[in-house]
């Protein structure tokens, strides 16, 4: 790079000020020739040594944009890498921490003082479908400020590739072009792509959406109301010019005179960012159903190593189960074929009795109690698991446990001696005898019963304490 400002791994005060001020340029002026810069100060000599000698920034069909850069430019290798980089973030997010250290190693070793420039560039090339994230939260809209805490703590911003299915960068270019100027649809072609070759993928595009997303109410507004009009708008023109603007709060867009571009730009980058939501609102929907599971099995690694704790337990588990959904729920947790995602979705679709890809909103809230429920039995089946491996062969063992009114609840292990399992049976045999042929009396003595019984196991001094701690967590709730 035949730049002595910016060809350093530290550049100096003067350097690091014309840097920020190309930055800024490139994103405050992207379809502008020159970027507005005006003059000749070092921040000029930068963008033509890095971006308009390279022809990363030219002028194409009388449109000025960033593009890879020319062949022989000498930054064919560098983009491609930051490039490569930004576009493998397919399942999870990539720091910039990487970036810098797999740019600063062989064959590259690039020095640091240009990347953050080539990194600008291709992020404004893929605007669309590449998202930068600070510290876990998703930048809307990036800024110079962005980029000033990116040079000095690139580990702190991460980036994602979203492949909107159906869906590419050069339709929604397309699609700005149409709304600059709608007179042009009557011409049949603008910039090579009729008005029905941008529409077609959008509708295709929601076709492919899962029930789920289709239906739910837990988007945003706008994305919801994009969503509407997606499926409900029958007519190209009518959903291009009054059907999504109306969706995006912004005035329909006539055929009487050139739209400005604003209103053209303003509607494509709300719905670039509406359908971004829209695509990921499934992968959400999964994402919080696995932190409820995580918690819910209170497992003590972090939440990447669910599945391996789950398998485990699972497999300590599996051919001493019987009863039917909590079967199904050990034999898919132990599963190691499946993908992480089909695995996930397995999982989901066994407490819920229904694929997520079908659920409705009340389905989603339902999940959260039936996965209580399920962890209940399995925790118990679990705990009765290790109590029968330490106790030894010849007993047979039950865990009760019985709520009382007041929330109070009694959880006792309880062993069957097989060497008295006959004289066992004979007494029960012979107070059902005595009973009253009275289902609903039988269970009350069962209650009554079973509290004696159990309570009677239990020291004096133990239930005293039981019955103490109980009252100083109610003082607790209502003093605390």
């Amino acid at each position: 790079m035949w730049n002595e400002l910016i060809n350093r791994r530290d550049l100096t005060s003067q350097g690091v000020k014309a840097r920020r001020e190309l930055i800024q340029a490139m994103l405050e002026h992207q379809n502008e020739q020159r970027l507005a810069l005006e003059g000749y100060g070092p921040e000029v000599s930068m963008y033509y040594s890095l971006l308009e000698e390279t022809g990363i920034y030219r002028q194409e069909d009388d449109y000025w944009d960033f593009y890879p850069p020319l062949e022989n430019s000498g930054l064919n290798s560098l983009w491609e890498a930051v490039e490569n980089f930004c576009l493998a973030a397919t399942e999870t997010s990539q720091t910039f921490d990487l970036l810098y250290q797999h740019l600063a190693a062989p064959p590259y070793g690039v020095k640091q003082g240009a990347v953050p420039v080539i990194l600008a560039a291709v992020l404004l090339y893929h605007a669309d479908d590449l998202g930068l994230y600070q510290d876990g939260t998703f930048i809307p809209v990036l800024g110079t400020e962005h980029f000033e805490l990116l040079v000095k703590y690139p580990e702190r911003f991460a980036v994602k590739y979203f492949a909107v299915v159906g869906l590419r960068a050069e339709v929604f270019k397309e699609l700005e072009a149409i709304l600059r100027n709608p007179q042009l649809k009557k011409l049949g072609k603008v910039r090579n792509a009729t008005l029905l070759t941008v529409v077609t993928p959008l509708y295709q595009f929601v076709n492919k959406l899962p029930k789920y997303t289709q239906q739910t109410r837990r988007l945003a507004d706008e994305p919801r109301a994009i969503l509407k009009a997606l499926k409900t708008t029958v007519e190209p023109d009518e959903l291009l010019f009054k059907a999504l603007p109306a969706a995006c709060n912004l005035p329909s867009i006539g055929t009487e005179a050139e739209d400005d571009g604003i209103t053209a730009k303003t509607l494509r980058t709300k719905l670039v960012h509406a359908l971004r939501e829209i695509h990921t609102a499934y992968d959400h929907l999964l994402s919080d159903c696995q932190k409820l599971i995580y918690e819910g099995f209170g497992v003590r690694s972090k939440e990447a190593k669910l599945r391996e704790d789950l398998r485990v337990r699972a497999n300590y588990l599996a051919g001493k189960c019987i009863e039917s959904s909590l079967k199904r729920f050990i034999r898919a947790a132990s599963d190691e074929t499946a993908s992480d995602s089909q695995w996930l979705e397995a999982l989901v679709m066994i407490v819920a009795d229904k694929p997520a890809e079908s659920w409705t909103d009340d389905d989603a809230t339902a999940f959260e109690m039936k996965l209580a429920d399920l962890v209940r039995r399995f925790k118990n089946l679990e705990a009765l698991q290790k109590e029968v491996a330490a106790k030894g062969e010849g007993f047979e063992a039950r865990r009760i446990t019985m709520t009382r009114p007041d929330g109070q609840e009694i959880n006792r292990m309880l062993w069957v001696d097989h060497g008295r399992e006959s004289q066992v049976e004979q007494i029960v045999d012979e107070f059902l005898a005595k009973l009253p042929d009275d289902q609903q009396l039988r269970q009350a003595v069962l209650a009554k019963l079973s509290e004696r019984i159990l309570n009677a196991d239990l020291p004096e001094t133990v239930i005293k304490i039981e019955e103490k701690r109980a009252d100083e967590n109610i003082k607790g709730k209502n003093f605390g």
